[in-house]
């Protein structure tokens, strides 16, 4: 059954762009905005991961593939699936021509229909027909709300598979200094983040917590708290609860125009025109 999925998963056409919205229209606390790709072969392991404001189901259908995550490495067997959380930095090492992934990002604001953090599940014959459904669904342009219903039915299942595994596989880097320093980062986005206050906190010198973040991340400490910024800023753009000078204090800008700077040097459009683009592709 793999191998069909594996080769369901190969037809499907690479998304004109990625983070769309697409909600079903219903409001409730369901899978959203769910979107399916893919990715496989070889490729040079870049120098920095990604961030972003959306769960990310990866499923290896190919070859292992090894997965930096927030300072830790994780091996992803084949058949095996694997939750990425929200703001987690992630890099995938295509070290191999067979490896091939069938990614499934979303958004969900509840948590407890999801697998544990940082844990994989081994797929079997249900949770592969459940995946095979969700495929031919999309691929046939099938109702959102349908697409909510079958993602919430895989994730519960992954869920209950997760329970009953051991441990995911896990490298740890030499030190599990990096997750720390991210967590701090996290809950402290709408305060200053200097270099001198990082390295207080840690007690640290500068130049040892800049190298030793580089190290186990593979992204610099400034570009991450600069991605972590405008990333939260993306998030509460879509959600329309606040206004641009609320977002920008939230995300530790000191004003308006730095905020606007800064998001449009990342995303090439002013936050005014990133909501009013998210608003009308919703309308859409």
């Amino acid at each position: 059954m793999l191998k069909r999925l594996l080769k369901q998963a190969r037809t499907l056409e690479a998304p004109p762009a990625l983070f769309v919205n697409r909600p079903n229209g219903y409001d409730f606390d369901l899978p959203d905005n769910i979107l399916l790709f893919t990715r496989g072969g070889l490729s040079p392991v870049r120098g920095q991961g990604a961030i972003h404001h959306r769960h990310l189901l990866n499923v290896n259908l190919g070859a292992p593939c090894q997965l930096l995550l927030d300072g830790h490495r994780f091996l992803l067997e084949t058949g095996s699936a694997f939750l990425i959380y929200p703001y987690e930095n992630h890099l995938f090492m295509h070290t191999d021509e067979n490896i091939f992934r069938l990614m499934i990002t979303f958004e969900v604001k509840r948590s407890g229909i999801l697998p544990e953090r940082h844990s994989s599940a081994m797929l079997n014959p249900e949770s592969i027909q459940m995946l095979m459904n969700l495929l031919k669904m999309y691929r046939n342009q099938a109702r959102r709300w349908d697409l909510t219903l079958l993602l919430t039915l895989l994730l519960s299942r992954l869920q209950q598979d997760t329970e009953k595994d051991s441990a995911s596989p896990v490298f740890p880097e030499s030190s599990s200094f990096a997750p720390h320093v991210v967590k701090y980062i996290m809950n402290h986005l709408d305060q200053e983040l200097g270099l001198d206050i990082l390295a207080k906190q840690f007690h640290i010198s500068r130049s040892h917590l800049r190298r030793r973040f580089q190290e186990e991340t593979g992204i610099s400490l400034g570009e991450y708290i600069r991605r972590s910024r405008i990333t939260k800023a993306m998030y509460h753009l879509n959600q329309k609860e606040k206004n641009i000078s609320e977002i920008a204090e939230l995300c530790g800008y000191s004003s308006i125009q730095a905020f606007s700077r800064a998001f449009r040097e990342k995303i090439s459009m002013t936050p005014l025109a990133y909501r009013a683009k998210q608003i009308a592709l919703k309308r859409n």
